[in-house]
């Protein structure tokens, strides 16, 4: 019997207002650490917000649990649609600043390849290109650096795998280079 297995979100690390939150094997954030850490108001304990509806639909269906640790009181475990929502229940600012948080995960060039592979794997093919390809210009810093695309470049990105040879063909159409076939 297999008894290692980790969530898909186990160790991912979400940074909120500068301070860093790690999840646990189980794909999830101690919103009591959230809380106590960026010092949010007192009657948006994480605690309160579990007696909510929204909270007991979402700890029926797994996403919430609590741990009892003794005189430091209850600690609210969640996983990221649970934390988004305890989010959302504090303030709509401070949802869009946790929202932003687990999408700023995805801007990783790693993670975004990743996605972009299982897109492609899925049958989303156009959708996977335009992700590596912003993904590669955003390595590449193009547009902060005012360069261009080049022939040679093309051709080196091809040769290192971040380009296909149609997605070199459609940026060298779509910025005027000559000589590239």
């Amino acid at each position: 019997m297999i008894t290692d297995i980790k969530h898909k979100h186990a160790g991912h690390v979400i940074i909120i207002e500068g301070q860093a939150f790690k999840a646990n094997d189980a794909g999830q954030w101690d919103l009591t650490d959230i809380w106590r850490t960026l010092k949010l108001p007192k009657g948006k304990q994480p605690g309160k917000w579990v007696d909510t509806k929204k909270a007991k639909t979402l700890e029926q269906t797994g996403n919430i649990g609590s741990l009892n640790k003794g005189r430091a009181g209850s600690v609210t475990q969640a996983t990221k649609r649970a934390t988004l929502a305890y989010a959302g229940w504090v303030s709509d600012e401070f949802e869009r600043m946790v929202y932003d948080a687990f999408e700023a995960i995805l801007e990783l060039p790693e993670v975004a390849l990743i996605v972009a592979d299982k897109m492609a794997s899925l049958g989303n093919d156009h959708s996977a290109s335009i992700l590596k390809r912003m993904t590669f210009n955003d390595k590449c810093q193009w547009n902060s650096l005012g360069h261009r695309n080049t022939v040679q470049g093309l051709r080196s990105a091809i040769a290192k795998g971040n380009l296909t040879e149609d997605q070199a063909a459609t940026l060298a159409a779509r910025d005027g280079l000559k000589g590239f076939a």
